[in-house]
């Protein structure tokens, strides 16, 4: 007998508050302090609901890093890097990537840990570093077009999209807010000033 719409609505539901409890479980316990046991007493649901959604922990813990990025790739990518105006599509990628990142604290905190055990964590490492490259080179074309309109300085592209992701990762994880607020909005003068713009 085939579900309800209430009845998927509510598994829907479940699976959500699964990941969103496991998220912060593995951010803040690790792989080997989480368990299953761990998961489904936070969540509120029985153990054996858990194994619905997720065949073991393993492919819960890469549900958890690597789902995000299908809803984070909309925002990160949403910019023209071929764009006549380059310099305002940099201030707009800033303002949206900087709102992005500050509300990714406990994923982050995830994503440092999979980079820092990326021997432990292959495959799920590499979609990772597939996507930032992919964002790299997206940003890099940007300020390579800024460049040859001679509104930005002439220096390595690819290494200017990489300080900048790099940064954006930084101020996340050196600040303590867990919410975006009024001190990151000042950032985003300075940050445009390190992508070398021309002042005439």
């Amino acid at each position: 007998m085939p579900l309800s719409e209430e009845q998927k609505l509510n598994m829907e539901k479940r699976r959500a508050k699964i990941l969103e409890v496991a998220t912060v479980l593995f951010a803040t316990e690790g792989y080997e302090g989480t368990t299953i046991k761990k998961v489904s007493e936070a969540a509120e649901i029985s153990y054996g609901s858990v194994f619905t959604y997720f065949k073991d922990k393993e492919e819960l813990f890469r549900t958890v890093v690597l789902e995000p990025l299908n809803y984070l790739s909309e925002a990160l990518f949403d910019f023209n890097p071929d764009t006549n105006d380059p310099m305002k599509e940099l201030e707009k990628i800033i303002r949206t990537h900087i709102h992005v990142f500050a509300g990714m604290n406990t994923y982050l905190t995830l994503v440092v840990q999979v980079i820092g055990q990326h021997n432990k964590f292959p495959e799920i490492f590499s979609e990772l570093d597939q996507f930032h490259n992919k964002l790299l080179d997206k940003v890099s074309r940007l300020v390579k077009n800024g460049q040859n309109q001679g509104l930005l300085i002439q220096q390595n592209p690819f290494t200017v999209a990489a300080l900048y992701t790099s940064l954006l990762i930084g101020i996340r994880l050196n600040t303590t807010d867990a919410r975006f607020s009024e001190a990151w909005d000042s950032y985003i003068s300075s940050i445009m000033n390190l992508l070398g713009p021309i002042y005439k």
